[in-house]
């Protein structure tokens, strides 16, 4: 299948296609929003595979839970793609996206946590199958402390950390004796582009409706919380 996957709920833009045997990626730290660069980065992994929009059988985007912002970009800009092209559209969470490109052995464990301000990270952890499947979820992705992911993991399995809050919580995490920060971590295209695949041919009819594809915030927004305190 022809794919493209984005996902802007962290600071890393990430922009992926696939079609036939190739596969094609560009990930970049956005310092200011992502509405500035993300279409230009659309463009150019298209361009690189020589494929045009029209030729994409499937578009994959990552829902979050992440930053408020990047979310709303990421989903408007994809859905617009999926109605303006008439492609099916395929929701993620996006620590499943990056889970999915770490390497990992079978039995692994995957932590990916993102800083979510006020001590506490959008996060999730995972264990590898080894299989080519998706990892299985053992905490599913939302807004937590640092002590609640750690609190899951099978210490004696090797786990790998992944995202800028694993990286601020480095002290908390420290007590993972057989852990390793990405501290390179760059998402696999083609595995992130395998995963949305797979997720659309086990059940295609549930991605036609593109209003099904919804952000996942995890949190209110601090305008919300400050509007509810004000009622």
């Amino acid at each position: 299948m022809n794919i493209l996957v984005i996902d802007t709920a962290s600071p890393l833009e990430i922009v992926a296609a696939c079609a036939g045997t190739g596969a094609v990626e560009t990930s970049t730290l956005v310092q200011t929003s992502h509405s500035t660069s993300l279409m230009g980065a659309i463009d150019g992994c298209l361009k690189k595979l020589g494929l045009a929009p029209r030729g994409l059988d499937c578009i994959g985007v990552g829902i979050g839970p992440g930053s408020f912002t990047g979310i709303r970009i990421a989903v408007t800009t994809a859905r617009m793609l999926a109605q303006v092209l008439g492609k099916p559209l395929v929701g993620v969470k996006t620590q499943l996206l990056f889970a999915v490109s770490t390497g990992a052995d079978e039995g692994e464990n995957i932590l990916v946590a993102f800083d979510a301000k006020k001590g506490r990270v959008f996060g999730a952890l995972y264990r590898h199958t080894g299989d080519g499947l998706a990892p299985i979820e053992i905490v599913p992705p939302g807004d937590y402390a640092i002590d609640a992911l750690i609190a899951g993991v099978d210490r004696t399995r090797r786990t790998h950390l992944i995202g800028d809050g694993a990286r601020k919580y480095a002290d908390a995490l420290a007590s993972l004796e057989q852990a390793s920060f990405g501290e390179h971590f760059m998402p696999d295209g083609r595995a992130m582009c395998g995963l949305v695949s797979g997720l659309y041919r086990a059940n295609p009819g549930s991605y036609a409706d593109l209003n099904a594809t919804v952000p996942c915030y995890a949190r209110k927004s601090d305008a919300e919380t400050a509007k509810e305190l004000k009622e």
